[in-house]
């Protein structure tokens, strides 16, 4: 589909006293258009906001087939750290994959310190059975079926591949199965987002995330979403919380600034 300018990289650093940093990772084959709503709200509310967009994505499903999951973690700890730099100890958020990313990023021993919150929406931990043949395929089948516009609110939609680059599927593989191995490792509080029903990543991941870290975990049901929140119906009730759970453990605790 067509990108626009909703799918770019986006920020809100011009705040003289800002709340804390906030970094922001969308989801893969998606873009930041996913996270824009999320980003704005809290960039209203005095977050010093980064939302990057990750290598390979809105662009051609090509460029996204050429990359690796160390491009991906590489673009998001690269910001985390400019961020960190400028404000401290900063929260970090992310949807499906970007999920996946901001506990990647909680579980660095190089970022101990820099992290000090995370909010992970339907964060992503497993693939489908069948997904774990794309190793196998990838040198004759080059795509697969894509995961877009996983919403119940209808009108909405999410800019994102078509088609899902089976090299880019073995790249996700091996980055949930590094993830996973990793949970224990984020000491960090936790505010986990979970939909009743989601057609892309299942709910069963969020307790695979629950059970694994070591940091305190606050769930929230969000009953009336399906993958991608926050476009979705639960959108406000998912920015009060996580707006509510970041001035706790962050602005609340003079981390920020």
């Amino acid at each position: 589909m067509a990108f626009s300018e909703l799918s770019r990289p986006w920020s809100a650093r011009a705040h003289s006293s800002p709340r804390g940093g906030l970094l922001l990772c969308h989801g893969f084959t998606g873009s930041p258009q996913s996270m824009r709503p999320w980003a704005e709200d809290h960039a209203a509310r005095g977050w010093a906001v980064e939302l990057p967009l990750l290598p390979g994505h809105a662009r051609t499903e090509q460029e996204l087939a050429a990359t690796r999951w160390q491009d991906w973690y590489g673009c998001v700890r690269d910001a985390a750290w400019e961020l960190s730099q400028e404000h401290g100890p900063i929260a970090v958020g992310g949807l499906s994959m970007g999920g996946a990313l901001a506990l990647a990023l909680a579980a660095d021993p190089q970022l101990r310190g820099r992290i000090a919150a995370v909010v992970a929406v339907n964060p992503g931990m497993t693939l489908p059975p069948t997904a774990s043949v794309a190793e196998l395929i990838s040198p004759v089948v080059r795509t697969l079926p894509g995961i877009g516009s996983d919403i119940a609110l209808p009108g909405a939609v999410e800019e994102a591949y078509g088609r899902l680059p089976v090299r880019a599927v073995v790249q996700l593989r091996r980055f949930f199965r590094r993830t996973r191995q990793q949970l224990g490792a984020v000491e960090v509080p936790l505010l986990l987002a979970t939909s009743h029903v989601d057609h892309t990543v299942p709910p069963t991941d969020s307790d695979i995330v629950a059970a694994g870290v070591r940091g305190s975990v606050e769930r929230l049901a969000l009953p009336r979403s399906y993958h991608l929140a926050p476009l979705d119906h639960d959108a406000e009730l998912l920015f009060e919380t996580s707006a509510r759970f970041l001035d706790q453990q962050i602005a609340g605790s003079g981390g920020g600034g």
